[in-house]
């Protein structure tokens, strides 16, 4: 329930962000939240994910298990998660 509620609200906002940017009006700072926010997101829900399958999370096997693999390089590819802080804190 709580997994399918943050992956909604994380589709929800990206969607305002492409729209945004479509039109030409996307912020440098709502780019960064976005990139920030869903891939923390993405990692937290996966967590839940292998943590539900048990051991099946951590086998290759299952689809759980390369998604969690995968994942974490998001919060790196096209800056760091901290850079996107950064780029965030200097809009406040």
């Amino acid at each position: 329930m709580e997994c399918l509620t943050n992956t909604r609200v994380a589709r929800a906002f990206l969607d305002e962000c492409i729209a945004e940017q479509m039109r030409g009006v996307l912020t440098v700072e709502k780019a960064a939240m976005a990139k920030f926010w869903s891939t923390d997101m993405q990692g937290k829900v996966l967590d839940e994910c292998v943590q539900l399958h048990g051991g099946y999370g951590f086998m290759q096997e299952y689809a759980v298990a390369e998604m969690w693999a995968d994942a974490r390089v998001q919060r790196i590819y096209g800056g760091t998660n901290e850079i996107m802080k950064e780029l965030i804190s200097r809009s406040l």
